[in-house]
């Protein structure tokens, strides 16, 4: 009879040695400790960094953290892809918010940027552009805060759970 056991969470060390051995790789898995003691570090990092680093910096070590959240989305029986498509919500809001911008300064719409009416539908137009990114947001943390498929998913092994195989003994 086999029965699945968990193995310990990662430290701080085990979590950056692996996810930094795999930085690149998107493919496989990836546990909870690993990917949030990894989050965890990039944003102190960042935060501590910041009047050092340029944007491109940050931007650098945010990039390094997409392999891992590909891996991390895998984990739970989910595509990376998952992670794209906040990428494309966000895409579509820069795009809206320049057309509006070009639109404004050449006025192309022919609105009276002097009215209400403008103004009220701009605002209710990038709130609910804020309040889909934020509930993708409040999605993908929730995604990821999920535990992991305990047997072998289309992405590979469990890196949490091992199949251990149990001996029968005789009733005495």
């Amino acid at each position: 009879m086999e029965q699945i056991h968990a193995t310990p969470s990662l430290d701080l060390g085990a979590a950056l040695k692996s996810a930094t051995s795999k930085v690149l790789q998107f493919q496989g898995r990836a546990r909870r400790s690993e990917y949030w003691w990894t989050i965890l570090t990039v944003y102190v990092l960042s935060l501590l960094l910041s009047p050092f680093l340029t944007i491109l910096g940050g931007l650098v070590l945010n990039l390094l953290t997409i392999p891992l959240t590909f891996r991390r989305l895998h984990d739970t029986g989910r595509s990376g892809w998952w992670w794209g498509m906040g990428i494309i919500l966000k895409a579509l809001f820069f795009f809206v918010f320049l057309y509006d911008v070009i639109s404004i300064v050449i006025n192309v719409s022919g609105w009276d940027y002097c009215g209400i009416d403008y103004w009220g539908l701009l605002a209710s137009k990038y709130l609910l552009f804020i309040c889909l990114i934020g509930l993708y947001e409040l999605v993908m943390i929730i995604l990821c805060c999920l535990d992991s498929d305990k047997r072998a998913n289309r992405y590979g092994e469990s890196p949490k759970y091992v199949a251990v195989e149990e001996t029968e003994y005789p009733n005495p």
